[in-house]
C-alpha cells in the first residue's frame, strides 16, 4: 500500500511540474506572439527549452516525449493559421512539427542521459566518501575483535544483518569463532556454523543467491586477504533482491575489513618476531655475562684451593685464613648471582610467590648487612633504624635478597673509600628504606634505565668489575609485588640514592 501511495504522489508530482513549465512556455509565446519582432521560429525554441526543463525536472523517460508532444499540439493550436484549431493550412508546417517532435526528443533524452550520469557521478562520489571515512576509521583500531565489531557496526548502520566467524586457535575442533552483536544472532551463528565452516575450507560463496545450499536464508562469503582465508561473513538475504549498488557497499567494507584484520595480524606477527629477537639478545647477553661473572671468582676458588692443597704444610695460619675469607667471598658472591638468576626465572615466568608475613625490619636489615658485609672491603658502612619497633608485611627472604642487592651494588660501583648509609624510617602509612653514598653517583644517561634487565654501569676500564646487571632489575619487581615502589637518583653530595617504600597496611598491598 505504502508503495502504490508513494507511486502515485510521484506520478502527480510529476504532472503538476510538466503542466506547470509547459503552461509558463505557452504564456511567454503568446506574450511573444504580440511583438511584431518577434518570429515563430523563437516560439519553438521557447517550447524546445521547456522540453529540455521538463527532462531535467522529472524522472524517466516518458515525460520528456509526452512533453514534445503536448508542445506540437499546442503550437499548432495557438500559433499557426488557422488559429484555435488543430487544422494547418500549410503542408510545410507539418514537416516543421515532426522535426521539433525529432528535436525535441533528442535533446530530451540527452539531456536525461547527462542527468542520470551526474546523478551517478553524485552517488559514487558520496559512496567513495563514506567508504573512505569507513576505511580511516580501521586505522585507529588495534585488535581483531575491535575490526571485526567495526564491521558489524558499520553494516547494521545500512540495514544489513551480518555475522562473523574469524579464524580460530581454539582446540575445540570448531576452528571458528563468532563474533556478533546479540545473543539471538550468536544461535543463529551456531545453527549455521557447518555452512560457514564448508564456505571457509572450500573458499566459495554458499546459501542464499549462490549454487550451494541455496535453500538457507543466509549467504556466506569467505573473507579472504592476500594470502588466505581468515573467515566467513554471512548476512541475513531472505527473500531480499540486492542491487548492484549495495552489493558493491557490501564487498567493499568486507573487503576493508580483511585487510585491516591482515594487517593487525602481521603487525602481531611483528611484534612477536621482535619480541624473540630481544629474548635471544636477553638470552646472548645472560651467557656473555654470566661466563664474565663466573670466570673471575671460580679462577679465585680454584687459584686458593690449588695453592692450598700444594703447600697447606708451608703457609702460616692467617694466610691460611686470608685464602679460606677469599673462597668464602667469592662462594656467597656467587650464590647470590644464582639466586638473583633464580628469582628473575620466577618473576618472567609469574611463579615469584610472596608469601607475606609481620617482620621487624631490625632483623631484615641485620641479616641483610651480615650477608653483604663479605663485600663491604674498604668502604665504611653507617646504618640508621627507627626508635620504634617497625613490623611490616613483608617476604622476608626476599627483601633480605632487595636490600643485599642494593647494598653489594653501592660496594661495587662506588670509591673503594665510600660512605654508605642505609636508613630505615617511617613516613605516614609505609615504612621507607634508603641505601645512599658518596661515590660519584649514576651517570644521567644510564640513570632513566637503571632498573631494567642486564643494565650495569660497567665500562671498558672498569670491565672486571663483576654483576649480571640483574640485581636492580629483580629489586623493582619484588618492591612492586609488595605494592610498594623503588627510586633511584643521584643526591647533593655526589653519590647515589636508592629508596623503595613499602605499605605498613596489608590491604593496601596487592592481592596474592
Amino acid at each position: 500500500m505504502n508503495t502504490s501511495v508513494s507511486a502515485a504522489s510521484r506520478f502527480w508530482i510529476n504532472f503538476l511540474k510538466t503542466a506547470g513549465i509547459l503552461l509558463l512556455c505557452t504564456l511567454i509565446s503568446i506574450g511573444f506572439k504580440h511583438l511584431e519582432s518577434v518570429r515563430e521560429e523563437n516560439i519553438l525554441m521557447v517550447y524546445l527549452t521547456g522540453v529540455l526543463l521538463v527532462n531535467i525536472s522529472t524522472k524517466g523517460y516518458g515525460w520528456g516525449f509526452f512533453s514534445s508532444v503536448v508542445c506540437v499540439f499546442a503550437f499548432n493550436f495557438f500559433f499557426t493559421d488557422p488559429v484555435w484549431t488543430f487544422l494547418v493550412s500549410d503542408p510545410n508546417y507539418i514537416i516543421t512539427f515532426l522535426i521539433f517532435l525529432v528535436i525535441s526528443t533528442l535533446t530530451g533524452t540527452l539531456a536525461k542521459r547527462l542527468q542520470q550520469h551526474a546523478d551517478t557521478a553524485k552517488r559514487n562520489e558520496r559512496q567513495a566518501r563514506r567508504l573512505y571515512e569507513i576505511s580511516k576509521r580501521y586505522l585507529n583500531l588495534t585488535s581483531v575483535e575491535e575490526i571485526a565489531l567495526h564491521a558489524l557496526k558499520i553494516l547494521s548502520e545500512y540495514q544489513y544483518r551480518c555475522i562473523l566467524y574469524l579464524e580460530s586457535d581454539d582446540k575445540d575442533g570448531q576452528g571458528l569463532r563468532v563474533v556478533s552483536f546479540d545473543g539471538e544472532d550468536a544461535k543463529v551463528a551456531d545453527m549455521n556454523r557447518d555452512l560457514a565452516k564448508w564456505c571457509f575450507s572450500h573458499k566459495e560463496a554458499c546459501g542464499c543467491g549462490t549454487g550451494h545450499y541455496k535453500n538457507s536464508s543466509w549467504q556466506f562469503t569467505p573473507l579472504q586477504s592476500s594470502n588466505h582465508v581468515l573467515g566467513v561473513a554471512s548476512f541475513y538475504r531472505g527473500d531480499q533482491k540486492w542491487s548492484e549498488d549495495r552489493s558493491l557497499f557490501l564487498n567493499t567494507v568486507l573487503s576493508q575489513a580483511a585487510m585491516a584484520i591482515e594487517r593487525e595480524q602481521l603487525r602481531r606477527q611483528q611484534e612477536e618476531i621482535r619480541m624473540e629477537i630481544e629474548k635471544e639478545k636477553l638470552r646472548s647477553n645472560l651467557l656473555r655475562s654470566i661466563s664474565h661473572d663466573l670466570r673471575t671468582p671460580l679462577t679465585g676458588i680454584a687459584g686458593s684451593t690449588s695453592f692450598l692443597m700444594e703447600s697447606f704444610g708451608e703457609l702460616d695460619r692467617d694466610t691460611v685464613k686470608s685464602l679460606l675469607s677469599d673462597i668464602t667471598n667469592d662462594a656467597m658472591w656467587l650464590n647470590n648471582m644464582v639466586e638473583n638468576l633464580l628469582n628473575m626465572t620466577r618473576i618472567q615466568d609469574g611463579r615469584l610467590l610472596i608469601q607475606k608475613q609481620d617482620e621487624v625490619v631490625d632483623d631484615i636489615v641485620s641479616e641483610a648487612c651480615g650477608r653483604a658485609a663479605k663485600q663491604q672491603r674498604e668502604h665504611r658502612l653507617s646504618i640508621q633504624m627507627p626508635d620504634e619497633l617497625l613490623l611490616v608485611p613483608m617476604d622476608g627472604r626476599l627483601m633480605v635478597q632487595v636490600l643485599v642487592n642494593l647494598l653489594d651494588n653501592a660496594f661495587q660501583h662506588t670509591k673503594p673509600d665510600s660512605q654508605i648509609l642505609l636508613r630505615v624510617f617511617r613516613q605516614k602509612n609505609e615504612a621507607v628504606f634508603e641505601v645512599s653514598d658518596n661515590g660519584g653517583g649514576i651517570d644521567p644517561t644510564l640513570l632513566p634505565h637503571i632498573f631494567e634487565s642486564f643494565v650495569s654501569s660497567r665500562t671498558e676500564k672498569s670491565d672486571s668489575s663483576r654483576g649480571v646487571g640483574l640485581g636492580l632489575s629483580i629489586c623493582k619487581s619484588v618492591i612492586e609485588a609488595h605494592g610498594g615502589r623503588i627510586t633511584a637518583q643521584n643526591n647533593a653530595h655526589g653519590g647515589a640514592t636508592f629508596r623503595f617504600t613499602l605499605p605498613l597496611d596489608k590491604e593496601a598491598q596487592p592481592d596474592e
